[in-house]
């Protein structure tokens, strides 16, 4: 439990970081690439998020073991430990609840949109025309399988002129993988629902994916920008209740703001490269930087101690320092009163870092080595030297956990 919690904070940090930045800078993008670029500087938060739940590993080296440097030490349980990690026991349920929750309002969300559109018509192929007037349209709804959806009285409402805009703007959002787009940012608020940033990083999101959209459609037809705003206004001025997976058109955009856009220039190719380049170095820049944050894991192993026997001069051997904090210990084994002991391999730096762990001996296997793991990579050492040059080493480090026995059971034995 303790290793999805620190991964769900790693992410957490991740996805703050990533959203903070894009929404610092959504609007300096906009101004120095268009809208098609600003949105593209979202594709951050993906990228930071996967990075930062990497493995960073390192390169193992091999080198002598320095043995029995260390009394074992002793890992005893007490009371305010116990309730430390009763409250933690609480975390992750409490998460998957939320997660759940979101889902299924989401769930909930799309079931009555589904139901507001009442018999759907084909209208021409991947295009359908709704029967009911609840929902307000148009959308295009789906993700493996795409389908616009028109409004009943579509060709009413809309001149020929218009009717064309509005199917350029829903095939756009298919073709650039919007739908997609919108699934993940779905799966991020079920996921992290308890973040309070992510529903605003959420709306800016979906905005300047739709300013990106009308972008789309008037680089392609620039003589028509009056015909597309009045499409626009028509369908802006029905109410309209939010779909998760889709690209709603009249959700809740700042209408003032997408008619202002259509006054802009069309991007350039030359603002196009630009802004490819440069979301790609800020997004390989920020991942490289997630990445790099996070603690190096160790990999668990059963190492052979006969393999491990030879030994370096005392001189180089790495002294412990005072920054050495006692391993945590399990719950589990704490109330079935399980006691025992893990004999550690680590690898240290020439800064006195822990940068590797193997275990060599766990008894009873499969309990105590993760904690006592998570406890001696934050443990910081005077780095050992020979002939005044300080050199990385390996210690071999034995850790007891041990009960505090009963009071009742310690009268009893006196």
């Amino acid at each position: 439990m303790d290793a999805e919690l620190s991964m769900l904070l790693r992410a957490t940090l991740a996805l703050t970081a990533a959203c903070a930045l894009v929404l610092c800078l959504r609007r300096p993008a906009r101004s120095l690439w268009g809208a098609q670029g600003a949105y593209l500087l979202w594709a951050c938060v993906p990228v930071v998020l996967v990075a930062a739940l990497l493995p960073r590993g390192g390169v193992a080296i091999q080198l002598p073991v320095a043995d029995a440097w260390l009394v074992p030490l002793q890992a005893s349980v007490v009371a305010a430990g116990t309730n430390a990690s009763a409250w933690q026991a609480w975390l992750l349920p409490a998460w998957l609840a939320g997660a759940l929750a979101t889902a299924l309002l989401m769930a909930w969300q799309q079931w009555r949109f589904r139901r507001a559109l009442g018999r759907l018509q084909e209208w021409r192929p991947g295009v359908f025309q709704a029967s009911g007037d609840g929902a307000a349209l148009p959308a295009v709804v789906g993700v493996l399988r795409p389908r616009i959806l028109l409004p009943a009285d579509f060709e009413q409402r809309y001149s020929e002129s218009e009717r064309a805009l509005i199917l350029q703007h829903e095939h756009l959002h298919v073709r650039r993988g919007d739908l997609l787009a919108n699934a993940f940012a779905a799966l991020l608020h079920c996921l992290f629902w308890f973040h309070p940033l992510l529903p605003l990083a959420l709306r800016r999101f979906r905005h300047d994916q739709e300013l990106a959209c009308d972008a789309g459609v008037v680089a392609r037809h620039p003589g028509q920008r009056r015909v597309y705003g009045e499409a626009m206004l028509k369908a802006q001025l029905l109410q309209s209740s939010p779909v998760p997976l889709g690209c709603h058109w009249p959700f809740q955009h700042p209408l003032k703001e997408r008619i202002e856009m259509l006054k802009h220039p069309v991007q350039s190719s030359r603002q196009r490269i630009a802004a490819v380049l440069s979301v790609s170095l800020l997004a390989l820049g920020t991942a490289c930087m997630a990445w790099a944050a996070q603690p190096a894991r160790a990999s668990v192993s059963a190492g052979n101690a006969a393999q491990q026997q030879a030994q370096v001069p005392h001189e180089s051997s790495p002294l412990p320092s005072t920054h050495m904090p006692a391993p945590r210990y399990p719950k589990d084994a704490a109330d079935a009163r399980v006691a025992g002991l893990v004999v550690l391999l680590l690898d240290v730096d020439a800064e006195g870092r822990v940068t590797g762990v193997e275990v060599e001996d766990a008894k009873p296997a499969g309990v105590f080595e993760a904690a006592a793991m998570e406890a001696v990579l934050q443990w910081r050492f005077n780095p050992g030297s020979r002939d005044g040059v300080v050199l990385p080493s390996r210690v071999r480090v034995p850790i007891s956990f041990e009960l505090d026995k009963p009071a009742a059971e310690e009268g009893g034995q006196a």
